[in-house]
């Protein structure tokens, strides 16, 4: 018997792709899923619907359960009124608390069993930290509301599946990050997921090095011999499906990276540019670690086309279907 899933959907930055994408995924997706609800300002949603024409029935809703008896005629808003009326591709200081309270809604909800996970839309980092200096993008900023001290990013589409062993340090930091206990810890997180939830047996997974040529022997640096090669042995000892160091020029190769279920890199880029590459509007943000269940879409606000009618939600779709998807797998959320 199949649970009752219900997610919940954060507002993002109010001047980006997120009010046009939420709408678009509603009226053209709203049969192939769960019901959500937009944590947001429903004013905000209706400038969007009328300038873009989409012709979107909006409702909003106090009880969470509502959701559930109107989610096939109207797109359901817990709502959530911006300080500012948005302007797109110009973000405002004064909508971050709304932008942000919407984030503590949504975990609070999820945390209580309310609702059976949370996907975030997009925001501007750069526009939070003017209020909130803290702020180090969503991942660790629901990790520390959750008090999640190590979350692990996994990236995912149809065509590949990404992990960054360090994520939003400069990459002089990152080297300095990466150790053997770290690879290893962040590898089983990795496993486990992968067995809970993909319904893999055995997780194939590579491992990239850090240094062209994965090192050559020491040649090009000597972190893949100090660090990378002696995780791979522990992990290897502990009956994990483990292979690498590979050269980060070569693993991203079709023919090669197809074969492995999941590729653990070193560093943020040498993760993000693969997938964004080879399957942008696909791509999902999966936080791993933490006791509720977060994915996102893997792409940013889109000030440039904000308002226009030419963001695609696809990657959003995929959110949401991974969290539904996930959801449906935990034993211990009870509708």
């Amino acid at each position: 018997m199949k649970k009752k899933i219900i997610t919940g959907l954060t507002m993002g930055e109010p001047a980006g792709i997120s009010s046009e994408i939420t709408l678009k995924i509603w009226k053209n997706y709203r049969n192939k899923l769960n019901p959500f609800i937009f944590f947001g300002d429903s004013d905000s949603l209706l400038r969007t619907n009328a300038l873009l024409k989409y012709n979107v029935p909006i409702k909003k809703i106090k009880k969470i359960n509502d959701a559930f008896d109107i989610f096939k005629n109207y797109l359901p808003v817990y709502e959530i009124k911006l300080n500012e009326k948005e302007k797109f591709g110009k973000p405002s200081t004064k909508n971050v608390p709304k932008v942000l309270l919407s984030i503590k809604k949504c975990i609070k909800f999820a945390l209580k069993k309310k609702i059976s996970c949370i996907v975030t839309n997009p925001v501007e980092k750069n526009i939070i930290k003017k209020k909130n200096k803290e702020f180090d993008g969503h991942t660790f900023y629901i990790s520390k509301i959750t008090k999640t001290k190590k979350p692990v990013m996994l990236l995912t589409s149809p065509k590949i599946s990404v992990v960054p062993i360090t994520q939003h340090v400069s990459l002089k930091n990152a080297i300095k990050q990466i150790t053997k206990n770290r690879i290893i810890w962040t590898t089983i997180k990795i496993n486990k997921f992968l067995i809970d939830n993909f319904s893999l047996l055995k997780p194939k997974i590579a491992i990239t090095g850090l240094n062209p040529h994965a090192g050559e022997n020491g040649n090009f640096g000597d972190e893949e011999d100090k660090h990378i090669k002696p995780a791979i042995k522990e992990l290897k000892s502990n009956g994990i499906n483990i292979t690498g160091p590979y050269p980060a020029d070569t693993i991203f190769n079709k023919e090669i990276s197809e074969s492995f279920d999941v590729i653990i890199c070193m560093y943020h880029d040498q993760a993000t540019i693969p997938i964004k590459t080879i399957d942008f509007y696909n791509g999902v943000n999966i936080t791993i670690g933490l006791p509720i269940i977060r994915t996102s879409p893997d792409h940013g606000t889109g000030f440039d086309i904000a308002g226009k009618g030419k963001a695609s939600e696809k990657s959003l779709f995929a959110a949401l279907i991974k969290a539904n998807e996930i959801s449906q797998k935990r034993k211990n959320w009870t509708q």
